[in-house]
């Protein structure tokens, strides 16, 4: 996957968005709440307006993340509640409203010469607030986001989506679909997004990053744990995140990717040369003590030593 290529277009439907729905899967674990918690703070950080949702309450394990408390359960918050009047053109004088203790009033005055408006003729109904991008996080087709998706499909069907994802069966469902299949979390993916974006690694994204990459590897002793995985807790240790537990945010695979045959390789991916076993001299990431570098996870260029 290019990354900076589909950086450049996540980019552009950000500068184009004020309010921001993460979704993520049924049955959320460590790596899939820590990852959404995590681009959540980050794009609040640029001045979005997020909310998270899924479908099915959080487990008490999942508890410690950022932010988690703030998850919504349906979309129903997202909208809009609406009055609606059977209107003559021109038979309203004026609409206007006052609160009386626990009461708001919406006061409908009619123009005089039309009928008065009675309770007959007054409708209740809800319609989507606005919401102008979709992120998908760790999810591998829409159905996984078990009621979100089926009670707002049609909400959900007229949005760019953003799908940040791990999964080798991903069904690349996105406007835009970052789904890195070298990674062991999707994490990982998230993590190196907000590098790329710019956003400033602060103590809470990193504690969100590092405890969803423990959860997702099972403290790193999965057999397809990546080298990006290493990347990221060791950068998120160095920015200030904090583990939780031992068993905070373990994860269980979910049925779904139970049909893939696992991947017995794990292949090194250009951007972290420091496991080759050669010494760099070249390379400088250096940062001062308890921070981040600035890109602390953009793809860089690297040189070969004469070692090699």
């Amino acid at each position: 996957m290019d990354y900076q290529t589909e950086v450049t277009k996540v980019k552009e439907l950000l500068a184009k968005a004020k309010d921001v729905l993460i979704l993520t899967h049924l049955g959320a674990d460590g790596d899939s709440i820590g990852a959404s918690l995590a681009l959540s703070l980050g794009l609040q950080s640029l001045g979005k307006k997020v909310t998270v949702a899924c479908a099915e309450p959080i487990t008490v394990g999942l508890a410690n993340y950022v932010g988690v408390n703030k998850v919504v359960h349906d979309l129903s918050a997202k909208k809009n509640f609406i009055i609606s009047l059977d209107y003559v053109d021109g038979s309203i004088e004026k609409v206007s409203y006052n609160i009386e203790g626990d009461k708001f009033n919406l006061v409908v005055e009619p123009r005089a010469g039309f009928e008065s408006f009675s309770p007959e003729k007054v409708h209740y109904s809800y319609a989507n607030a606005n919401m102008d991008l979709l992120f998908t996080v760790d999810t591998m087709h829409l159905g996984e986001l078990g009621k979100l998706f089926d009670a707002n499909k049609e909400q959900l069907a007229g949005k760019q989506i953003v799908n940040l994802d791990r999964h080798p069966n991903n069904a690349l469902y996105g406007a835009v679909n970052m789904v890195d299949t070298n990674a062991s979390t999707t994490a990982e993916v998230v993590a190196r997004f907000l590098s790329m974006l710019g956003v400033k690694l602060t103590v809470d994204i990193a504690t969100n990053l590092l405890n969803a990459v423990y959860g997702g590897t099972a403290n790193f002793s999965s057999p397809n744990v990546s080298p990006g995985a290493f990347d990221v807790a060791s950068v998120a240790l160095k920015a200030g995140g904090k583990r939780f537990g031992s068993d905070a945010s373990s994860v269980e695979e979910r049925p779904f990717e139970e049909t893939v045959a696992p991947r017995t390789e794990v292949h090194s991916v250009p951007e972290h040369p420091a496991h080759d076993g050669h010494h760099h001299p070249d390379v400088s990431v250096s940062s001062p003590a308890g921070q981040a570098p600035a890109d602390w996870l953009r793809p860089k260029i690297f040189k070969s030593s004469n070692l090699l």
